[in-house]
């Protein structure tokens, strides 16, 4: 019997998704009734993480402590 897979499935970061999940929900705020300015900046700071860890740079405690901090916002 031949195999079905060749390949294994591809890992995801977790990180990554929370960090999307994130931005969606910035993404939501500022599309809602009440806009703040302060959401474009936030938007772009998510941002600028997913990119940090996509490209394999470090993350440093205090900025994911920002993210936490921004999902009790956000939620």
């Amino acid at each position: 019997m031949k195999p079905t897979k060749k390949k294994p499935a591809k890992r995801r970061n977790p990180i990554i998704s929370k960090l999307l999940d994130l931005k969606y929900k910035i993404n939501e705020a500022y599309r809602g009734d009440t806009v703040i300015s302060s959401n474009r900046e936030d938007k772009a700071f998510v941002m600028k993480m997913i990119d940090r860890i996509r490209n394999n740079q470090s993350v440093d405690k205090d900025q994911m402590q920002y993210c936490n901090k921004l999902w009790r916002d956000y939620a």
